[in-house]
């Protein structure tokens, strides 16, 4: 069975999909669905280290309602509808995260949206765009190898959807040697990489990606998961059949995660 294993439902705080309604339009798509809810702390508290510089800050955290997930959602689990996380990994929160991870979920997102505690969303696009590129790619290679609590690298081209000119930059020809430690790392913990849709409208996009893909499976990595980053109702399942092609391409194995136990789509 194949899943949308990228969804925020209304448990996140920047989504308001109702998640009934997420299950059955999915449902009608011939998919499966993984919530991946949002889990981005950037305030002080005890779950932080405090010797770890890359803590971020200033915009409070970014977390789900933990009062009503997972536990008001562990009555619509089922074959085809699993419970799971996006965590931002980050060293200052290691420990915190770790713990959660451990909870009753199916599947875990390991993200990043910060880079040495520089928020993507807010400040990528006015960094230099090649150096904060290769900061990206150094800085996730370094969480991956520290961060070993998540089965899934999440939306690789994260910095690009913010400005054009980090688009431009963040392609595999630009740091073959950064996207190779970053994609080596990968492999060597039988993690999967994420095939993120949500840029997908536009095909040059899969043009940059594609090679990425192609060169994971060369460094020996093997799976990938689909999700579509969805925080609304007609995003999900979007260009399922354009993700197809890219591990048709690539040879790479669709899979997903119960349990937090990977299984071939």
């Amino acid at each position: 069975m194949y899943f949308d294993a990228h969804v925020h439902s209304a448990a996140s705080p920047d989504s308001e999909l109702d998640p009934k309604a997420a299950i059955s339009i999915l449902k009608s798509k011939g998919l499966g669905i993984a919530f991946t809810e949002h889990v981005d702390f950037r305030e002080p508290e005890e779950g932080r280290d405090p010797a770890a510089t890359d803590a971020p800050s200033g915009y409070g955290d970014f977390v789900c309602d933990f009062s009503i997930y997972p536990g008001q959602y562990k009555s619509l689990r089922s074959e085809s509808v699993l419970l799971g996380l996006e965590i931002g990994l980050t060293a200052a929160y290691l420990p915190l995260n770790s713990q959660l991870s451990e909870g009753d979920y199916d599947f875990i997102v390991g993200a990043i949206h910060f880079v040495d505690g520089l928020d993507v969303y807010y400040d990528a696009a006015k960094e230099d765009a090649m150096e904060f590129c290769r900061n990206y790619l150094t800085y996730s290679k370094k969480m991956v190898e520290l961060c070993g609590f998540f089965d899934s690298f999440a939306h690789i081209d994260y910095p690009a959807r913010y400005s054009e000119r980090l688009n431009r930059a963040l392609q595999y020809r630009h740091f073959p040697k950064e996207f190779d430690n970053l994609l080596k790392s990968l492999a060597e913990r039988e993690l999967a990489m994420e095939i993120n849709t949500s840029r997908f409208k536009d095909d040059s996009v899969i043009g940059q990606l594609t090679p990425i893909y192609k060169r994971f499976k060369e460094l020996g990595g093997r799976y990938v998961t689909i999700g579509s980053d969805s925080h609304n109702d007609y995003g999900l399942g979007r260009y399922h059949a354009k993700a197809m092609g890219i591990i048709n391409m690539t040879g790479l194995t669709p899979v997903y995660y119960r349990g937090r136990k990977r299984f071939e789509c």
